[in-house]
């Protein structure tokens, strides 16, 4: 994977994680941006698996 990503081990850090993007299950796709850390689009697996197959709209914008 050529995406930042964390080891197994780090238990503790993906707790946190989870909590703090509400992961509920897997697979989980949460979007950032890579200078301030907001986030871009918490769904991004339903974007790219059947909302917008092809990209064309990305960047998503975030749904309130």
């Amino acid at each position: 994977m050529p995406w930042l990503k964390l080891e197994y081990q780090q238990v503790k850090k993906a707790e946190q994680l989870r909590k703090k993007f509400k992961v509920n299950g897997i697979p989980t796709l949460v979007l950032l941006d890579g200078d301030s850390g907001d986030v871009i689009c918490k769904d991004a697996v339903n974007k790219i698996a059947g909302e917008d197959t092809k990209g064309e709209d990305f960047p998503w914008e975030e749904e309130e």
